[in-house]
């Protein structure tokens, strides 16, 4: 299978969509965590009570959980379709494989930049970036 290379105008075409999409990702991810400490708090309750309430609860919190992780793994999937590596879901970066000067290399993107400004090696990362 062919590796998807990317141009930088190609790459730069889904900046919207990955500031979109990392900003649900993070919506979602806040609301999971939040979902969680609210399943082990019911959690704890239950077991010293057996309060069925606080079950009806933990069961509701916990199907919204599975909305939750869907909704994530659906948002993390459509960025991997297109062949875009995440490298920190959290910071909202990622990689672009490309070619430089004739050799494989990433263009390099990070949630908030404005354009694709940097590209490192295949073997470097993130604080090996240079300056297009």
């Amino acid at each position: 299978m062919t590796r998807r290379l990317f141009t930088i105008d190609e790459a730069s075409s889904y900046l919207g969509l990955l500031e979109e999409r990392f900003s649900i990702i993070e919506h979602t991810t806040s609301s999971l965590e939040n979902v969680l400490l609210t399943i082990e708090t019911l959690r704890s309750k239950s077991r010293t009570n057996g309060y069925s309430a606080i079950d009806a609860k933990m069961k509701k919190a916990e199907e919204y959980g599975k909305r939750l992780r869907r909704e994530l793994e659906e948002n993390i999937k459509a960025i991997n379709d297109e062949e875009i590596i995440i490298r920190d879901m959290k910071l909202g970066l990622v990689d672009f494989p490309s070619l430089w000067n004739e050799r494989e290399v990433y263009l390099c993107w990070k949630r908030g930049e404005h354009s694709i400004q940097f590209w490192h090696n295949t073997d470097e990362g993130f604080g090996s970036r240079n300056r297009i």
